[in-house]
Parts: structure tokens; sequence; C-alpha cells
């Protein structure tokens, strides 16, 4: 997964990354991590689809919940960025955007119940923001070298 995440943010593409719940707000979090000096004074693009709460409830309302993330793939994303979606309980919203990111050409990775390990959604979750913080750490390190 490092290796894809390298090469797409050094051929200039960007990170997007989702989840519902606990998992929004560690989505955001890592977003903050790249986008910010987290371990390195360096900056990696990426975007949380869950910060605009004014454009979540539009399109919920709009579309559906089901495509609030799918949309934002649509219109924020191109060929060769990457998606993240997490999901404890295979939300239909995440698994919809996947596919879409996936028939759009991103690199798509799915951090599901299945992938992550724990008893129970909160040992999930904690695995998924140590996970997010060393992909973190090593994107970061990888493109930029020793920390500062």
């Amino acid at each position: 997964m490092i290796d894809i995440l390298y090469e797409a943010v050094k051929s200039g593409h960007k990170i997007l990354v989702a989840g519902n719940g606990g998992l929004a707000a560690e989505s955001e979090h890592f977003a903050a991590e790249l986008m910010g000096q987290y371990a390195f004074d360096v900056y990696v693009p990426c975007v949380a689809l869950t910060t605009n709460s004014s454009l979540i409830t539009a399109l919920a309302n709009d579309i559906g919940y089901q495509d609030v993330f799918l949309h934002q793939i649509d219109v924020l994303s191109n060929k060769g960025d990457v998606f993240i979606g997490m999901t404890t309980s295979k939300s239909k919203n995440i698994i919809r955007a996947c596919d879409w990111a996936e028939y759009k050409g991103l690199h798509v990775f799915l951090w599901d119940g299945d992938f992550l390990k724990g008893n129970g959604v909160a040992e999930k979750q904690e695995y998924a923001i140590h996970l997010l913080h060393k992909l973190a750490y090593e994107l970061k390190e990888k493109l930029y070298g020793n920390p500062t």
C-alpha cells in the first residue's frame, strides 16, 4: 500500500479518504497528519470527504446518504488518485464509493471489519488510526527523507 501511495503522490495525485462515525474522525485525522507537519515539515495532498457538513447534508437530502462519498469522488478525483474507504460494518456508502472510485481508475483500499483487527468497533477503530499514523509517517519518510 505504501508503494502505491508513494507512486501516486510522486506523480502529482492526491489521496481521498472517508469513513462513518469514528472512522470519519480517523479519516479527518489522517488528512490532517498528511497535510500538516506530522513527523516531517512536508505536506501530502489528502482530502477527507467527511469534513464538509453542509455538502454532506445537502447530498444526503438530494441524492441519498448512500452516495455522499461517491459523488465527491466523482467531482474531485482524477484517474491515478487514491481512495481509502473505511467501514467496520460494510456501510453501503463506503462500498459504493469504493466501487465508483475503482471504476474511475483510482487506486482503492477498502478497510472493512474483516481487514481491521480487533474485537469490536472500538478496537478496530484504534487499529485503523494506528495504521493511518504508520502510513502517514512512512509515506512522508519515503517522499522526503529523514524527519526534521
